[in-house]
């Protein structure tokens, strides 16, 4: 009996080392620092289960993109991205679309935001040309206003060495002004082309 559970255990030992999973390295950087400018890391965790941290500031009101390669042993790791991005765009944000493509198929887990209020929409990953791409819509929550942060994580687990690009793009809240402009435009527009047809 004590060899045959020697001999269950030897195995399951065996077993959790070939199944160990592990990021070799991770270098990404910001492919327009005028729009998105992030720091990145340091990369943490171990035997296929890591974390990422990134901290960046949204310049404009444009796609920022972040990329680069996740090296691995050959195996299927999953990292937890937590990032944190701050708006100085000049604008209010009440929405923000997230774009991951990969070389290698991925799947997302672990989807959260923690601003109040704010859910998500999650687009599994498709394949587009030769490329995995899939899509986090985080919406609907407490404003984020210029000088606000919104703070927001997900899971990718995928197999192998792969390319990775983030791409994130916020929507904005018309200043009062501006919509008060469009109000006073599309009344304009009204009122001549009643005046137009009463002709």
């Amino acid at each position: 009996m004590k060899i045959r559970m020697l001999a269950i255990m030897a195995a399951l030992l065996a077993g959790a080392g070939f199944s160990r999973a592990d990021i070799t390295g991770i270098n990404l950087w910001d492919y327009n620092s005028s729009v998105l400018a992030c720091s990145y890391g340091p990369l943490t965790g171990s035997s296929g289960n890591y974390q990422y941290g990134i901290d960046g500031t949204q310049l404009a009101w444009a796609v920022g993109s972040m990329g680069g390669t996740i090296s691995t042993d050959g195996t299927d790791p999953t990292l937890q991205l937590g990032e944190q991005i701050n708006n100085d765009t000049g604008s209010t944000w009440n929405d923000y679309h997230v774009t991951i493509t990969m070389s290698q198929l991925f799947s997302f887990s672990n989807v959260g935001v923690t601003n109040g209020g704010w859910t998500d929409i999650v687009t599994a990953p498709t394949l587009v040309g030769s490329d995995w791409v899939g899509h986090i819509d985080y919406y609907a929550g407490n404003l984020v206003p210029n000088g606000g942060t919104l703070d927001f994580s997900f899971s990718i687990a995928f197999t192998g060495t792969t390319s990775f690009q983030e791409d994130l793009m916020p929507s904005t809240v018309p200043e009062p002004g501006t919509f008060a402009l469009m109000v006073c435009g599309l009344t304009g527009l009204l009122v001549m082309r009643r005046r137009s047809a009463m002709k």
